[in-house]
């Protein structure tokens, strides 16, 4: 196939265990540039959490940031598209939330805003490097507001994440979406949102047409990506969803996998 453009999620897939980018496919994303190649990232993650990596890597794509809330240009500092959650479902999914006592990131404008630090919101403000405002009563901040959230992550370490699905899938009227990220996360998303759902809005900023994408993953926020490129890689440490969904599957994400399968596949 013609590759126009290559997509990488970050957490798991990019970025190992220790979150940082192995020189060796760090290399080989650079390389892919010069080539006249697009890369991108397609993350879960909010613009100031990929920072350090837009840093490092210069990635010369749109970039899919919130799981395809917001479509982003680094080099141009612009938004190219975005969706917010319906206010309705918002204060809904707080209410469930609230009342199960499970931890929330809310995402409003560039903060991300908690109820209270805990030994959780504490990791996932170190995951993201992204400080968190605590404000005490998520509900009550929400309706203070005039803008809307992007998402709502729920991170709930005590194996109760289905069962908080089961309580949030009926409440959300307005047709939210709910994608499980990590195994502990899951994902209060705008109506229609996914990486899938944004990869139109990148390949036409580009002009590539989405059959000549290939795109790397590894968890269940990753499945529509692969499913709506032209090539879809599983890292191989993927969740088996994702393996079984993909075009290919490459070495675990701790590994020079990535810049193997380009070497033999794309360069």
């Amino acid at each position: 196939m013609a590759v126009g453009l290559l997509l990488f999620d970050l957490d798991a897939t990019l970025l190992g265990p220790d979150r940082t980018v192995s020189p060796a496919n760090a290399e080989a994303l650079s390389a892919a540039m010069v080539a006249g190649i697009g890369v991108g990232f397609a993350t879960g993650r909010v613009r100031r959490s990929v920072e350090p990596w837009i840093e490092q890597l210069r990635p010369n794509a749109p970039l899919i940031l919130l799981n395809g809330g917001m479509v982003w240009e680094p080099r141009a500092g612009r938004v190219l598209d975005e969706h917010r959650l319906p206010p309705a479902d918002a204060r809904a999914a707080l209410e469930v939330i609230g009342d199960l006592g499970v931890h929330a990131n809310l995402y409003l404008g560039e903060q991300v805003v908690i109820a209270v630090s805990s030994a959780t919101s504490r990791r996932s403000e170190v995951k993201d490097g992204v400080p968190h405002s605590e404000v005490g009563d998520l509900l009550g901040h929400l309706n203070e507001r005039s803008d809307e959230p992007f998402k709502i992550l729920c991170i709930d370490e005590s194996g109760g994440i289905e069962r908080l699905a089961d309580r949030l899938r009926p409440v959300l009227k307005e047709g939210s979406v709910l994608v499980r990220s990590e195994p502990t996360y899951l994902e209060v998303l705008p109506p229609g949102v996914s990486k899938g759902a944004a990869l139109p809005v990148v390949s036409r900023h580009l002009g590539v047409p989405p059959s000549d994408v290939v795109a790397f993953g590894d968890g269940l926020n990753d499945l529509e990506l692969l499913q709506a490129s032209g090539l879809g890689v599983a890292m191989g440490n993927a969740h088996p969803r994702v393996r079984d969904c993909a075009d290919v599957v490459i070495g675990a994400n701790d590994s020079d996998a990535i810049a193997t399968f380009l070497a033999a596949r794309v360069l």
